[in-house]
């Protein structure tokens, strides 16, 4: 498992080795509850990763009567345990738009992500002072307060932790409009361009494509979305997460969605600019904006 995992995450992994362990016996949720000593609504909540189980006992007994053999029960055990935690983000559940604990939940135990954003900087490069400005911009609209904006912007620059600080992989196509669109000032768009430059040379697990105006190819046009990748030892199946127009993120895990996006994502890549060449369009940008 990796390290400074969330909890909401360790819930989830924990979640679907059970599942996998009660399908590989053929037992029913309401068997395996009455083996355990528990509801078949806590068996249910339990897999599907939305709470963990009150006492620790009732997991013993579950894992006893999968044939789980020591070594998997002493591990399975202390990531119940570990999943008891509260996030980093937890103190500011109460102000995020909907889905998003999720989202963090599963990015925080990602191993990749391929990231498509066409109106602005993706989030996950912003610098403080971008995200700022975008941030506060939206205040009015969102009828949000001072405080908010703040907080939205260290749960942004923390997010980023995860690709300086514990090597997961980005993959990122953003299109020319999300660069060129004025966010702040010129000064701020100037030094945002080159903190993606020096993320891009710093850094050998970020990528960053973009599409030039120019190009006539192919652009996803229902918003922004997030393709995330675990190792398979803890989740076997990519996540996808999308933006809505109100604000809210949707995280499925449906095999037909994830598909659906991965191939939007292959054609986006298709259609962009190489890598190589992303830093010499930042360069020519800051001279037209």
């Amino acid at each position: 498992m990796a390290a400074n995992v969330g909890s909401t995450f360790l819930r989830i992994v924990l979640g679907a080795e059970l599942l996998r362990l009660r399908d590989a016996t053929g037992m029913t949720g309401d068997a395996a509850a009455k083996l355990a000593g528990c509801s078949g609504t806590t068996i249910s909540s339990v897999e599907q990763g939305k709470t963990g189980f009150r006492r620790i006992e009732h997991l013993a007994k579950l894992l006893a009567a999968y044939g789980v053999d020591e070594d998997g029960q002493t591990m399975l055990m202390d990531m119940h345990r570990q999943s008891k935690g509260d996030d980093w983000w937890t103190t500011d559940i109460s102000t995020m738009p909907s889905g998003m604990n999720l989202f963090l939940a599963m990015e925080s135990g990602a191993k990749t992500v391929d990231a498509w954003v066409p109106g602005v900087v993706n989030g996950l490069l912003q610098t403080r002072e971008y995200a700022h400005a975008l941030i506060s911009k939206a205040k009015a609209a969102n009828d949000t307060t001072d405080s908010f904006v703040e907080s939205a912007v260290e749960i942004r620059m923390t997010r980023q932790k995860r690709i300086t600080e514990q090597g997961m992989k980005l993959n990122c196509v953003m299109d020319e409009a999300a660069l060129a669109n004025m966010v702040g000032s010129s000064k701020i768009l100037h030094a945002q361009y080159d903190y993606i430059i020096e993320m891009m040379t710093n850094h050998a697990n970020v990528t960053v494509q973009i599409i030039p105006k120019s190009a006539n190819t192919y652009r996803a046009t229902g918003g922004d979305f997030f393709i995330l990748g675990f190792d398979p030892k803890e989740l076997p199946k990519p996540s996808v997460a999308s933006g809505t127009v109100d604000g809210e993120t949707r995280v499925t895990s449906k095999e037909r969605k994830a598909n659906q996006f991965a191939r939007r994502f292959e054609e986006l890549v298709r259609g962009a600019l190489p890598a190589h060449e992303t830093p010499k369009f930042l360069q020519r940008l800051k001279k037209e904006v």
